[in-house]
């Protein structure tokens, strides 16, 4: 008897998606300035978790980090009047979660892991080091 298993989204994948979901928080959370619109940053956060609904389907999760990543690349630019500029860093963040499965892209998913994380722990460092 031959069971099938079905794989899902690698780890580091996860806490990259997680990661560019929760830097963009404490300034804002800290801060308590009216410069940032509080629901959109709501809405924005929650675009921003869309992909790790899709944590049993690999092609869904990379799919929908790679279309919200897109989508949040303008609207950080675009909306920095309202302080979305914040969600600037989860761009890269969730891009570097599509590629960094060491099952499909062995040499170069610890590398890009790495520099997700290393990325999100230094724009936090940074924001805290401002004051926010």
């Amino acid at each position: 008897m031959q069971v099938a298993t079905r794989e899902s989204v690698h780890p580091w994948q996860i806490g990259l998606a997680v990661c560019a979901v929760a830097t963009p928080l404490p300034p804002v959370i800290a801060s308590g300035d009216p410069f940032f619109v509080l629901p959109l940053v709501v809405a924005t956060a929650a675009l921003t978790a869309v992909p790790l609904f899709f944590h049993a389907r690999p092609s869904a999760f990379r799919r929908a980090a790679g279309i919200i990543s897109a989508v949040l690349l303008p609207w950080s630019l675009i909306g920095s009047w309202f302080g979305m500029l914040v969600f600037f860093p989860s761009v890269p963040l969730l891009l570097l979660s599509v590629f960094s499965d060491p099952r499909q892209h062995p040499g170069a998913a610890r590398f890009l892991a790495g520099a997700g994380f290393l990325l999100a722990a230094a724009v936090t460092l940074f924001w805290w080091g401002r004051g926010y």
